[in-house]
C-alpha cells in the first residue's frame, strides 16, 4: 500500500495547472449585488481620496481632527488612512463634498492636500493625485484686455481654467482680476505672462496665488522651499 506525502501530492497537482486554466474563471456580478452591504456600506458617491504634497510622514490623528474641524461638514465626515500617505474622506451629503472641492486648497501643517472625487468602480490607490486648484489674482491687466475670453485664456496658460470671479467685470474698477485654475503640481508655477494685441506692444501681467504657502522660488514647484 502506497503512503505518500499528502502535501507533496497537492503541490504536484497544482504544478500541472496552467496559467490559462487559472485565468479562465471569473465572477459576473449581476444587478446591484455588488452594493449589498447593509446600512454600514460605504457610499462612494460622497468619497474623496487624497494625499498631502510632502514626503514627510503625516500625523494621522492630528490631521483627522484638524480637517474635520476646518471643514465642519453638516453631515459629518469619516477619515480613513489607506496607507501612510493616502487617505479616504467619506462624506454623507453632496453639499459637504462640493464645498471641500470648490473651496481649496486645503492644508495640514502647511502641506497642500491633493484631493479628487472617487469615481464609480475606481480603486482609491490607483487614483492619480497631481492637481490642486487656486484662486489667482491677475495684476496689471489693461482695460482693453479685460474680457471673459482673455481671462479664460490666461487661466488656461497657467493651468486649466475653472471659473472667473463674478465681480471681475461688474463695471467698478478692480486692482486685479480673480480666476480659479487647476494646477498640475508636477510643473513649475507660472508667475507672469506676456500679452499684446495685433500691432501693439507687449505688456506683462503678474499672478498672485491666494493661500499659497510652501513654494520654491528657484524651481517654481509646490511642496518645498529653496532650502
Amino acid at each position: 500500500m502506497y503512503e505518500g506525502n499528502p502535501e507533496i501530492e497537492i503541490n504536484n497537482g497544482y504544478a500541472h495547472i496552467s496559467l490559462a486554466e487559472e485565468e479562465d474563471g471569473g465572477l459576473i456580478v449581476e444587478g446591484d449585488a455588488g452594493n449589498e452591504g447593509g446600512p454600514a456600506s460605504i457610499d462612494f458617491r460622497f468619497c474623496l481620496v487624497g494625499r498631502f504634497l510632502t514626503d514627510k510622514v503625516i500625523n494621522f490623528p492630528a490631521m483627522k481632527n484638524t480637517m474635520a474641524s476646518v471643514w465642519r461638514p453638516g453631515k459629518g465626515v469619516c477619515i480613513k488612512d489607506l496607507s501612510p500617505s493616502l487617505f479616504l474622506f467619506q462624506f454623507f451629503h453632496e453639499v459637504d463634498v462640493k464645498r471641500v472641492l470648490d473651496s481649496g486648497p486645503w492644508k495640514f501643517d502647511q502641506h497642500i492636500l491633493l484631493v479628487k472625487r472617487l469615481e464609480e468602480n475606481e480603486q482609491p490607490r490607483n487614483v492619480p493625485l497631481y492637481f490642486t486648484s487656486f484662486w489667482i489674482q491677475v495684476y496689471n491687466l489693461p482695460i482693453g484686455f479685460m474680457s471673459a475670453k482673455i481671462l479664460k485664456d490666461i487661466g488656461n496658460y497657467i493651468g486649466t481654467f475653472l471659473e472667473s470671479d463674478e465681480h471681475n467685470l461688474m463695471g467698478v474698477w478692480q486692482n486685479y482680476m480673480r480666476i480659479r485654475v487647476a494646477i498640475d503640481v508636477r510643473k513649475p508655477l507660472k508667475r507672469k505672462m506676456k500679452l499684446k494685441k495685433a500691432g501693439g506692444d507687449w505688456i506683462w501681467v503678474d499672478f498672485k496665488y491666494e493661500r499659497l504657502n510652501i513654494f520654491c522660488f528657484i524651481c517654481g514647484l509646490l511642496g518645498h522651499t529653496e532650502k
